[in-house]
């Protein structure tokens, strides 16, 4: 069912004609449980639109004009587009029933009024089938059903009482059954009959959906169905028979997806990722603590870990002021503030607090709920400035401000939303990206910019100009079957070195390779050591690639004499040299991708070929103020700074490198 635009716009008139706003109270309710906020904190959440960090995201929300943000919502209903159009649309109606609540326009209560008749009017909410005629709930259900009941709160007894029942109506077939279906099928992938999209994306979307429900199951879209379904039945409970039972399978879902992360609270889809989930999952379980309160759920998880880990994944500021990341994965953003506000507020923690206003960024209508400017934190401590995750990822730092700098390797094992990356690293310093990890991978194949999910793509190493193993996305962006193992790691401070062995990873595309390991040391706080190692049955090369970050076209690459080179940016820069017991040169290319997706320059240093190769890399971020002098010994190399021992590199058994704090 698909209203004109002009039977649309009459309908919506004549809901304006009957549901007067004056004299507005934000305290009605009529008999529905609140789920948002309660009438004694809307005086708090309307501070938080004046504060520091979400005072830009009010105004830039209350800035589009009434036609513009009513177009956005509506525009589903001509297209009937669920994916793009309608993802689109659900976020204005999120804004418009939030700045409802900030401010007394009466505009915002109108257009939000339009969201309500625009929910109304679809026959459903999400472009997933199950058998391709059962519909599935996973993210625009989930956030239809959330849109709903949002606006129902803000509006209160100012929506009619039939309109009102209906979309209840709704939210149960349209939101809580179909959510319930996918976390069922989820949980039983057996049952399904087929995971499909709706006519309009199959003309698009050419993904094989058959294994769909058990790898979504295990990743952050288990958090989306659980966050609809939730928050559906406490909304239903006495209305809808089935809401005891849509609250315990919400319930059992929430507490898999807490169990997928690890001990230490990191999380194997990146920052980005914690924050989709969280952001979403987070307004069940507040809504279950408001409604119920039988359940302690700060507690169902190592939430003082997931702090650590956002904080470990800081990376300075972007060149607008917003926190950057280290962005492995397709992660691209640090997470909003509702996420460490709700950990902050639920459980104490100063570091949640902290990290709210200091490493988050605000542009979610959560942020405005549970934002508390006010709460003490605590910065970060010393001890976080080395961290290796349980996920086989390391970062280490000088500090947390903007020019500190930021090493991070990616080792470990598969995951959604990964990319050819094993034992790649980046380096940051002085606000550039030395060695970046790109941003823009597309979830298609047969995009160009798949290109940059590609082994070529990242400060890694080639064999014979190929990498480890990775898929053709027939699937989408599912894991592949690449592992790197950490094999050492020792942590003294201002120097700390490990290794990684991904050798597994790059058997599976090679069989002659018998070894494939990096060893890295930092001496804070400016020198890197890379040592690779690369082994197989029969001759071949290496390639050891180092790629900055060009997306101003301001990076510059230059060749140096004695197989070293310089990697410029506006504010540092690098000076590499590279050492090998094999011939080796270094040549400059770039990715092969059309020059309107950008231009990607990278460094190639290319040894071999041999049985055995080993690659001693010298990274010192300029300018520098100390003296690294490489010399050769019978087993390896020796490197100096200012004349002192900082590593030995001996190739044997077990890792090649030793450090001068293990008394070498």
């Amino acid at each position: 069912m698909q209203f004109s635009r002009r039977e649309f716009v009459r309908l919506s008139a004549v809901a304006a004609a009957v549901t007067p706003f004056s004299r507005f109270d934000l305290s009605l309710q009529r008999g529905l449980p609140r789920l948002f906020f309660a009438p004694d904190e809307i005086a708090r959440i309307r501070a938080n639109a004046a504060s520091p960090l979400l005072l830009p995201v009010y105004e830039e929300w209350r800035s589009l004009p009434d036609e513009e943000a009513e177009a956005v919502i509506t525009k589903v209903l001509e297209t009937g587009d669920l994916l793009y159009d309608w993802g689109t649309g659900l976020e204005a109606i999120y804004r418009q029933a939030t700045l409802a609540l900030l401010s007394d326009e009466q505009r915002h209560r109108d257009l939000t009024m339009v969201g309500l008749r625009t929910l109304r009017a679809l026959p459903h909410w999400d472009y997933l089938l199950d058998g391709g005629t059962r519909p599935l709930g996973i993210m625009r259900a989930s956030k239809a059903t959330t849109a709903t009941l949002l606006s129902l709160e803000v509006l209160g007894d100012h929506v009619p009482d039939e309109l009102r029942e209906q979309l209840l109506l709704d939210v149960a077939e349209k939101g809580c059954a179909p959510c319930h279906l996918t976390i069922q099928q989820m949980n039983n992938p057996e049952e399904a009959e087929g995971w499909g999209v709706d006519e309009i994306q199959a003309k698009t979307t050419a993904w094989d959906m058959s294994r769909w429900p058990s790898i979504l199951a295990v990743n952050n879209l288990r958090a989306i169905p659980t966050m609809g379904l939730g928050l559906g039945a406490l909304a239903l409970e006495g209305r809808d028979p089935r809401a005891s039972m849509w609250r315990a399978t919400a319930s059992d879902s929430a507490r898999r997806f807490l169990d997928l992360f690890e001990p230490d609270g990191s999380y194997f889809e990146g920052i980005s990722y914690v924050d989709f989930a969280f952001r979403t999952l987070f307004l069940f379980l507040e809504a279950d603590y408001r409604i119920h309160g039988d359940v302690d759920w700060i507690r169902e998880s190592n939430f003082d870990g997931v702090i650590n880990y956002i904080v470990a994944l800081q990376n300075g500021r972007n060149a607008d002021g917003t926190p950057d990341i280290v962005n492995i994965s397709d992660s691209r953003k640090s997470v909003f503030t509702c996420v460490p506000s709700w950990i902050a507020n639920r459980s104490g923690n100063p570091l949640a607090a902290y990290t709210a206003t200091h490493f988050s960024a605000g542009g979610y209508f959560a942020d405005f709920l549970w934002y508390q400017p006010k709460r003490e934190g605590e910065p970060p401590p010393d001890t976080l400035k080395n961290v290796r995750m349980n996920l086989g990822w390391i970062v280490a730092r000088t500090g947390w401000e903007p020019e500190d700098t930021v090493l991070s390797f990616r080792g470990g094992g598969p995951m959604n939303h990964e990319h050819a990356d094993r034992n790649s690293l980046m380096l940051k310093s002085k606000g550039e990206r030395l060695l970046t990890e790109h941003f823009g991978a597309s979830y298609r194949a047969s995009d160009p910019h798949w290109l940059l999910r590609l082994p070529v793509a990242h400060n890694a190493v080639l064999v014979d100009g190929q990498g480890h193993q990775y898929h053709n996305g027939e699937e989408g962006t599912n894991a592949s079957l690449a592992s790197a193992e950490i094999v050492s790691y020792v942590d003294d401070g201002d120097t700390v070195h490990w290794s990684s062995d991904a050798t597994p990873a790059y058997r599976l595309v090679d069989g002659r390779i018998t070894l494939v390991r990096r060893s890295i040391l930092f001496s804070k706080p400016g020198v890197v050591l890379i040592v690779d190692e690369v082994e197989a049955t029969e001759p071949v090369s290496a390639q050891v690639l180092f790629h900055p970050d060009n997306r101003d076209e301001l990076a510059g690459l230059d060749l140096l004499e004695q197989n070293a080179f310089m990697i410029r940016r506006p504010n540092a820069a690098l000076r590499g040299q590279c050492y090998s017991g094999t011939p080796l040169h270094i040549t400059r290319n770039a990715l092969d991708l059309p020059e309107e997706h950008g231009v990607f320059p990278y460094l190639e240093a290319s040894a071999g070929n041999a049985q055995r190769i080993n690659v001693l890399t010298v990274l010192e971020i300029e300018p520098g103020t100390r003296t690294v002098e490489v010399t050769t010994t019978d087993s390896g190399w020796e490197v100096h700074q200012d004349a002192e021992l900082l590593a030995r590199i001996e190739f044997g058994e077990g890792s090649p490198l030793s450090s001068r704090a293990e008394g070498q």
